[in-house]
Parts: C-alpha cells; sequence; structure tokens
C-alpha cells in the first residue's frame, strides 16, 4: 500500500485485508463454537469415556434459545479477542526514503535511512544491519520475500540477495567459549535456557542485552551463532 504524498510511503506485513481474515476468522470460529459447545458435550457425553466429564455435564445443562444465543455471542467475543492478539503480533514495516519504522505489539521503532547499511532476509525474519554490522532489527515478517524485496529497493535501501554478509563470521557457541566474556557466556547460557522453555521475551531480551555487549547473534533451531563486531 502506496500513499500518495511528497515523502512516499510503503506498509508491508499487514494489510486491511489481512485484518479482515483475522477477524472474520476467529469470529466467525468462536461465534460457531460456542452456539454448539451444548451439542457438542452432549455428543462427548456419550462416549464410553471422556476427560472433563463434570464440566461437560453442566455444559450439557444449559438448554433454552437465549441461552444458546449468549454463549454464542461469549464465543464471538473471545474469537474477537483473540484475533486482536494476532493482529498485535503481526509486524508493520512503513518504508520511505528518510527511514524504516517497524511496529509490533505496540512497540514501535525508527531508523534512520542514513543508519542503515544493507537489509535481508534471513528465513522469515527480516534483518537490517548499521553501517558497523551491527543488527539494527531482526523480526519475523508475514509477507511474500518478493513485496518485501521489492518495498525495501523502491526507496533506495542496499539489498542483500545473499542474506548475511557476515555469514562467514558466526561461529557456534558452547559453554565458557574461552574467546567470550564471562558476562556474555552468562547470557548465552541463560538465553539457552529461555530457548528451552520458548521463552519469546527472554529470548529478545537476553539477545538485545548482548548486542550492548558486542555480541551479534543467530539462531538454528536450538542452536546459538554469534559473532563479535565492535560496541556502539
Amino acid at each position: 500500500m502506496t500513499n500518495s504524498s511528497t515523502s512516499p510511503k510503503t506498509v508491508i506485513g499487514f494489510s486491511a485485508t489481512t485484518g479482515f481474515v483475522l477477524y472474520a476468522g476467529f469470529g466467525a470460529l468462536g461465534l460457531l463454537l460456542g452456539y454448539f459447545l451444548p451439542r457438542i458435550a452432549t455428543w462427548a457425553l456419550k462416549l464410553p469415556w471422556v476427560p472433563f466429564e463434570g464440566p461437560l455435564k453442566l455444559i450439557h445443562s444449559f438448554n433454552g434459545f437465549w441461552v444458546d444465543m449468549i454463549i454464542a455471542l461469549v464465543g464471538l467475543i473471545v474469537g474477537l479477542v483473540i484475533a486482536s492478539i494476532a493482529v498485535k503480533e503481526i509486524l508493520v514495516v512503513t518504508i520511505s526514503d528518510e527511514a524504516v519504522q517497524l511496529d509490533k505489539d505496540g512497540h514501535k521503532q525508527t531508523i534512520g535511512q542514513k543508519e542503515i547499511d544493507i537489509v535481508f532476509l534471513d528465513g522469515k525474519q527480516l534483518v537490517i544491519l548499521g553501517k558497523s554490522g551491527y543488527e539494527l532489527a531482526r523480526e519475523k515478517i508475514d509477507e511474500s520475500p518478493k513485496k518485501v524485496v521489492d518495498s525495501f529497493k523502491k526507496h533506495g535501501y542496499s539489498w542483500s540477495s545473499e542474506g548475511d554478509p557476515f555469514n562467514d563470521e558466526y561461529r557456534r557457541w558452547v559453554e565458557d567459549t574461552p574467546d567470550m566474556s564471562p558476562t556474555a557466556n552468562a547470557l548465552l547460557r541463560a538465553r539457552e535456557i529461555a530457548m528451552q522453555k520458548r521463552d519469546v521475551k527472554d529470548i529478545k531480551d537476553l539477545r538485545n542485552e548482548l548486542i550492548k555487549l558486542g555480541y551479534i547473534v543467530r539462531d538454528e533451531e536450538t542452536k546459538q551463532y554469534w559473532r563479535k563486531v565492535k560496541k556502539i
């Protein structure tokens, strides 16, 4: 989507169509599940064995037109809430000739064009590198690769079609790596635990702490790879 103004902008990662599909889809699903929930409970109670028999009997006891409507409405509301959470998790990238703005989960980050050296995709993640080789941003983006590439090139940003230009500098982290500071080793150890627990927030926060120390981290499944850059 492009805005016609003196400084055109291109927005990728989210569209009105995506929003409609999410809200309509989850809303309709919640509405149907809510409406048919008593019937599903009735069917489940006829099985030889079923878990949560107590709650199912309670749901089965609900009857009447208005009760059905109320449960359906609750299902609709739950579906819309789930859709709103999904929308907040979608990365929205606004690109202009002057800057790139990343908006996700209510958090906005603006990176000036002069700060950016190169942009590329690492799998489904959008990566923006600064002049010193620092990663200014790394976020998952739900957009077609072609549209991402075309949008950045359209506004004059350098794009690496080969991926990470520092790929050969990464080394796999092992505990107590002698080439890293004790603090960095401790952070990576904590991050490994966070990855095992799938604590997304902790994984990202610890990664940002490592960046402050001059270590860029990249993940391949549960493995952590790192490279050293000069601290900014």
